[in-house]
Parts: C-alpha cells; structure tokens; sequence
C-alpha cells in the first residue's frame, strides 16, 4: 500500500512539475477547470504508462522514455498555444529535465538499495522537489522567452537539438551501458554535463530572442519613419498642389462672371464643370481633422484610384487619436498596403476590387477596419497568417500586432473564400 502512495504521488508531482514548465514558457488555451481536467488526464496517462512499463525489463526503458515523452508532447500541443516544434521542444525540455535530475540524486543513494521500488520512487520524488528549485530559477531569469514566442518561435528551430540528443544519449545510457560496475558515476558525470547544457541552452534561446525582437523593432522604427516621410512629403505636395489651384481660383471665377455676363451659359456651364473636377482631383478626398490620418488615408485612395481598385469610407473625427504619428503609419499603413496588394491579385484574374476602410470613435477607443476580397481564403491560425509571410504580408501584421500590444488594445484578422477582415481596436 505505501508503495502505490508512493508511486501515485511521484507520478502527481512529475505531472505538476512538467506544467508548471510548460505555463512558464507556453500560454495555456482554456481556463482553470478545462486545465485541473488536463492535468488529470496527463497524470493517468503518465501513472499509466509508468505501471506498464514497471513489468517491463530495465532494457527497454528507452521505449518507455520515448512513450513518456510522446505523451508530454501530445499533451502539450493541444492543451497550449503551439505547434509540433513547440511541443517537441519544451515536452522534450520537460521531461528530460526531471529524468537528468533523477539519475544525478538515484545513481549515488541507490547503489546499495537499488531493487527497491518503494526507495526509488522516494528518490524520484526528492528529485522533483530539486528539479522544482531549478524551474522556479529559470522561471525567474528566463520570463522574457513566454513573450517573445508570443510572436515569433522561430529561433526554437535552432535549439531543438537540444532536447533530442539528451533523449538520444539518455536511450543510448539503457540500450548499451547493461555492465553495473561503473555505470553509475559515468551516468552521473554525462547527466550533469547534458542538465547543464540544456539550462544553458535556455539562457541561449531567451538571448537570441530578445537580440531578434531588437533588430525586429529597429526595422519596424525604420519602416515607420520611411513610411512617415513619405506620407509628409505626399501631403506636403498636395497642399502645394491645393495652393496653387485656389491661387487661381479667384481668375477662374472672374472668368465664369464674364461668360456669364456675355450670356454665354453653356459655355459657363462647361467651364465650371472643367474646373469642379479639377479640384476634386486635386484636393483631399479624405478629412478626418488629423493631418497624418488625412495623409496616410488619401495617400493609399490614390494609390487605389490609380489601380483601378474602389475604397470606400466610414470615418468620423480623429483629432483626439492617442496614437503617435510614428504608430499611426504602421497601423493604417501596413493594413491599406495588404489591402491594396491583395486587390491587385484579384484585378489579375479579371475581378473588380474593392476595399471597406471603417475608422470611427466608439466608447472612448479607437476601431479601424480594413476589408479587402481575396483570390482565395488565407490560413490563419492563433491570430497569425501561415501562409502570408513570403510576401510581406505576415512581417507587416506582426508589425501591428506590436503596436496594438504597446496600446494594450485589441487586433483580429479573419478569412474566409470572399473577404479578409482586419480590425483593431485601441
């Protein structure tokens, strides 16, 4: 009886000690009764797979690592916000973690009371409690990771090496190293050095992370000030542009009198029409009272105008934006430029195009959304395009999703076969 305690509380702490990991670098997708649930299940699994193999020669432990890892890593994609490479690599992280710290408390207590499982498992146990003192340290020192895989896991690739050539050495220890003189300080001498690579590994990830959300940052500032620039520079040519014209404009109305005058009312007509569609060429099609929103919004209609592509409006008094001029840019910018390449794509195949531009004050926030047709439905999965990136379109919305995070408002994008839909709310 004390022996099945023993064994059922090892397996509770195992399971609890994996999550509390896996919560410090992961975000979990439900709440806390779907999570209690999860750890129950994840605990049977393991308790499960544990007794099964308890039956099982020491030879083939190497299949029950690889079944207790497989378990973490099935566990760990469905019930938190990741994919495959995630999964393998902090199950794999996880696991590993507890089983290094195992051998380096088992392989000198053990060497007289080896055959006995209830000593064992007590051992496991005080192992997770050191192993739990690491992961509180790494939790600590290591908070910026949960962040930035937030945004971007990609550099997970160049580590995931880690945690499957431990696995690798670990099933190499059980599958060839059967002579029991000696094994147990090699064990311990290899479980030290590959617990120690693996926490430096983690140190070397949250490092590159932090140097790729940098050099991200400083190409998104350089975008935004080159975007600036040249929304000043088209607003600062189009006021020259509106100046020059209402210099005239006094000419031009003399000129209206004098036909009129002469009874020339066609002619006058003519004219005037000549001269209304001048200046609505000319002048802002868009006036929102924000000198950059203006700017930014008549400089993608003449982009649109100028491709043949409609954009329609529903806007309402911006004077009062919270956004600096800098944000405003990547904001409006990035989701009118998507817009407009997509349009482009669907005029290709001979569709007209459209874009519906909503920016309007609602409860004391901010909601623009853009929507544009499609040639055909765009993957989207946990708020990411997965099949946008090649051609800029991932970089530009990742380059929102940063400014709406600094505003701490709220940014969602949708598609279906007709129409992607981009709303922010700030």
């Amino acid at each position: 009886m004390t022996a099945w305690l023993v064994f059922i509380s090892t397996c509770v702490f195992e399971t609890a000690l994996c999550i509390y990991y896996y919560d410090s670098f992961i975000f979990f997708k439900w709440g806390k009764i779907q999570k209690l649930i999860s750890f129950i299940l994840l605990a049977l699994s393991v308790g499960g797979n544990s007794a099964l193999f308890e039956k099982i020669p020491n030879e083939y432990y190497s299949i029950k690592l690889i079944t207790y890892i497989a378990i973490h890593m099935l566990f760990v994609r469905i019930c938190y916000r990741s994919d495959w490479i995630m999964s393998v690599f902090f199950s794999g992280a996880a696991v590993l973690l507890q089983i290094l710290t195992q051998i380096l408390v088992c392989v000198p207590l053990q060497l007289s009371r080896s055959n006995n499982p209830t000593f064992l498992n007590l051992m496991a146990c005080l192992s997770c409690l050191i192993a739990f003192c690491i992961e509180f340290v790494l939790r600590k020192k290591l908070h910026r990771v949960k962040e930035c895989l937030k945004k971007e896991h990609v550099m997970l690739r160049s580590y995931i090496w880690v945690p499957l050539v431990t696995m690798i050495v670990g099933m190499f220890f059980y599958m060839f190293f059967v002579s029991p003189a000696g094994v147990g300080i090699f064990q311990g001498i290899v479980s030290a050095v590959l617990l120690a690579v693996n926490i430096f590994s983690m140190f070397l990830l949250q490092d590159s992370l932090i140097k790729d959300e940098k050099l991200r940052l400083s190409e998104v500032q350089i975008e935004s000030k080159q975007n600036q620039l040249r929304a000043f520079h088209d607003m600062q040519s189009l006021y020259e542009r509106q100046g020059r014209k209402l210099h005239d404009y006094k000419k031009q109305l003399a000129t209206v009198e004098e036909l009129l005058k002469n009874g020339d009312v066609e002619a006058a007509i003519e004219f005037t029409e000549q001269l209304t569609k001048s200046i609505a060429v000319e002048m802002s099609e868009v006036n929102t009272g924000h000198p950059v929103v203006n700017a930014v919004l008549n400089q993608f209609y003449r982009i649109a105008k100028s491709e043949d592509i409609g954009m329609v409006f529903t806007i309402s008094d911006m004077c009062n934006i919270r956004l600096s001029d800098d944000d405003i840019v990547i904001v409006m910018g990035n989701l009118l430029e998507n817009a407009i390449h997509e349009c482009k794509k669907v005029k290709t195949c001979g569709r007209s195009a459209s874009i519906q531009v909503k920016l309007v004050e609602k409860d004391s926030g901010i909601i623009f959304t853009v929507r544009n047709p499609v040639v055909q439905k765009v993957d989207i999965t946990d708020n990411q395009v997965q099949n946008g990136s090649r051609d800029g379109q991932g970089i530009g919305l990742s380059n929102v999703q940063g400014v709406i995070d600094k505003y701490e408002g709220s940014f969602a994008i949708s598609c279906d076969e007709k129409e992607f839909t981009a709303v922010t709310i700030l």
